[in-house]
C-alpha cells in the first residue's frame, strides 16, 4: 500500500531539470527532484526484488538509501491531480485508521474493509473547520489587543496633553510670579528715591534756614562791635536803643529730617528688612510643597 509521502501533486507545464523538456513518465528522487524516467539513472536497475540501493540524484548528488517497497521513484498522475500510486487512479477517499489516501479499489481492497473510510472532502472538513475555528479566535483576540493599544494610545496622548498643558501652566506662574516681583522692586525703589528726595529737599530747607540764622546773627555781632567802639557818653545816650539791640536772642535750630520723613524712613526700612526672611520662606515653602505632590503622585 502507497504512504502518504509516496503521493506527488505534479504542476502542468512542469519541465524535467535534466533534459529540460517536458515530464515523460514522470518520476520523483527521495530528495524530492522530478524526472523523465529515462533521465533518471537509477530508475531503470531497480528490479521486481526488494533490494537496497543508492540512488543519486542528478541535481543535488543526494545519497539515499532506499528500499523497492518504501523508497522507489514515485510515478505521478496528470496533472493537478492526486492519483494512487497503485493503481493510477484518483484519490476520492481517506483512511482514518491507516491516515492514507485511498483510491476506489483501494477502498474495496480488503486492507480498509473494516476502517472507518469517508471521502476525501469529508475528512479534510473537521480540519478546516478547526482551523476556522483557530483563525476566528485568533482574529478576535487580534481585534483585542487592537482595541486595547487604541485605548492606552489614547490615554496615553492624554496624559501627554495633560503633561504639556501643566507645562504651559507652570511657564504662565512663574512668569506672572516674576512679574509681580518686578512690579514690588520697581514700587521699593520708587519709594525709596522717593524718600531720598525728600530728604534732599529738607537738607536744603534746613541748610538755608540755618544759613540765614548765622546771616542776621553777623549783622548783629557787627552792629554790637562798632557800638563797642563809640565813646561812652554816645553809648549812654543810646542806652535804651542799645539795650534792646544787645538783648540775646534764644537760637531755636531747625530740625534738619522732619519727624514724619524719620517715620517714612524707618516704616519702609522694617519692610524691606523682613524680605529675605520672607523670599526664604517662600522659597522653602514653595519647595515643601512641590515635594509633597510629587511623592504623592509617586505613590
Amino acid at each position: 500500500m502507497p504512504s502518504t509521502s509516496s503521493l506527488q501533486l505534479v504542476h502542468e507545464g512542469a519541465a524535467c531539470p535534466a533534459c529540460a523538456g517536458p515530464l515523460q513518465d514522470a518520476v520523483s528522487a527521495a530528495c524530492g527532484h522530478t524526472f523523465c524516467s529515462l533521465c533518471f539513472p537509477a530508475h531503470a536497475q531497480m528490479g521486481a526484488q526488494p533490494s537496497c540501493r543508492v540512488l543519486l540524484c542528478p541535481l543535488c548528488q543526494e545519497e539515499e538509501e532506499q528500499t523497492e517497497t518504501l523508497l522507489a521513484p514515485v510515478p505521478l498522475g496528470p496533472v493537478g491531480k492526486m492519483n494512487c500510486e497503485e493503481h493510477g487512479e484518483k484519490i476520492y477517499f481517506f483512511c482514518k485508521n491507516d491516515s492514507e489516501f485511498l483510491c476506489v479499489f483501494c477502498r474495496e481492497g480488503p486492507s480498509h474493509q473494516a476502517h472507518t473510510v469517508g471521502l476525501l472532502e469529508e475528512a479534510i472538513q473537521p480540519y478546516r473547520d478547526r482551523l476556522k475555528s483557530r483563525l476566528e479566535a485568533l482574529s478576535t483576540e487580534k481585534d483585542k489587543i487592537e482595541d486595547i493599544k487604541c485605548r492606552e494610545d489614547q490615554k496615553l496622548h492624554a496624559l501627554l496633553t495633560q503633561i504639556e498643558n501643566k507645562k504651559q501652566q507652570v511657564e504662565t506662574t512663574f512668569e506672572r510670579l516674576q512679574q509681580e516681583l518686578e512690579d514690588q522692586r520697581h514700587l521699593l525703589l520708587a519709594r525709596l528715591r522717593e524718600l531720598e528726595q525728600q530728604i534732599w529737599k529738607e537738607r536744603d530747607e534746613y541748610i538755608t534756614k540755618v544759613s540765614e540764622e548765622v546771616t542776621q546773627l553777623g549783622v548783629q555781632v557787627k552792629e554790637l562791635e562798632e557800638k563797642c567802639q563809640q565813646p561812652g557818653s554816645e553809648l549812654l545816650q543810646d542806652v535804651r536803643v542799645n539795650q534792646n539791640r544787645c538783648e540775646m536772642k534764644t537760637f531755636v535750630s531747625p530740625e534738619t529730617i522732619s519727624s514724619d520723613l524719620i517715620k517714612k524712613i524707618r516704616d519702609l526700612h522694617r519692610k524691606i528688612l523682613a524680605l529675605p526672611e520672607m523670599m526664604k520662606k517662600f522659597s522653602e515653602n514653595l519647595v515643601r510643597h512641590l515635594e509633597t505632590d510629587s511623592e504623592a503622585e509617586t505613590e
